[in-house]
């Protein structure tokens, strides 16, 4: 293990440690949050309820085809914006103006427009994170090597092979940052809009929990969500993009 490392798990687990503390002293003073024994002996109801599953994947689900939808449409719209023209220039003002809508008047935007139904969760998801995802493939799209598509020009390659050969490997690390920026921010939003829109998923089932007064109930469903974040991160992006970009070190000894 490399000394960066190393200290990069020290700092995590003082991190750790310092959530433990300030969780056990305000929990004794205040009264208000339960105990670490409280959660402790709740933690077993809590996840052999067949619910809670449900609702993680109701979510999960939610979140992944959003997450797809906007880079799809991220990866689109920052092919336009930077060719420029009438549709370059609509793009920008589009993301300008999406980017300038908080996560919360989005989310009541769809409940007003869609009611309850559940194709309101996708649209205010896409359109919350789709912004964000445009403006980091638009500075990938920029920063791409002129001279590797001279290079394919030179020795005359297909479309298809260029696309695979030269544009695909530039444009990957910027879709893995793109969907792990936003990994977050969708799970965020989508909770919001669970809370408000419909009576599925994690956020529904956090916000029954919070108006039934069932404290240790609302912090397990906070450390789920906490938990789920860093699953996504650390086990499932993080090693994806290290295969895909493996071949960046493929020529290092």
């Amino acid at each position: 293990m490399s000394r960066d490392k190393a200290k990069r798990g020290v700092l995590s687990l003082l991190a750790l440690l310092c959530v433990v503390v300030g969780w056990v002293y305000w929990s004794e003073k205040s009264g208000l949050l339960p105990s670490l024994g409280e959660v402790a002996a709740a933690t077993p109801d809590f996840f052999s309820d067949p619910d809670v599953y449900a609702g993680v994947w109701a979510t999960l689900h939610r979140v992944v085809i959003s997450v797809l939808i906007a880079l799809a449409l991220g990866l689109l719209a920052a092919v336009l914006s930077k060719r420029g023209g009438l549709a370059g220039k609509v793009v920008d003002v589009y993301v300008s103006l999406a980017v300038a809508v908080p996560s919360t008047v989005a989310a009541l935007i769809a409940l007003f427009i869609f009611k309850r139904s559940e194709i309101g969760v996708y649209v205010v998801v896409t359109l919350v994170i789709w912004p964000f995802m445009v403006m980091t493939l638009r500075g990938g799209l920029q920063m791409m090597d002129r001279k590797l598509d001279d290079m394919a020009s030179v020795y005359r390659m297909s479309r298809s092979r260029r696309l695979t050969r030269v544009v695909v490997p530039q444009i990957v690390p910027y879709l893995f940052a793109a969907a792990r920026s936003e990994n977050a921010h969708a799970w965020r939003v989508v909770v919001l809009a669970e809370v408000f829109a419909i009576n599925s998923g994690m956020g529904a089932m956090f916000t029954r929990a919070y108006d039934r007064f069932l404290l240790e109930e609302v912090v397990l469903w906070i450390i789920t969500f906490m938990v789920i974040l860093l699953v996504i991160e650390y086990a499932i992006l993080r090693p994806l993009e290290g295969y895909f970009m493996r071949w960046r070190f493929s020529d290092v000894p």
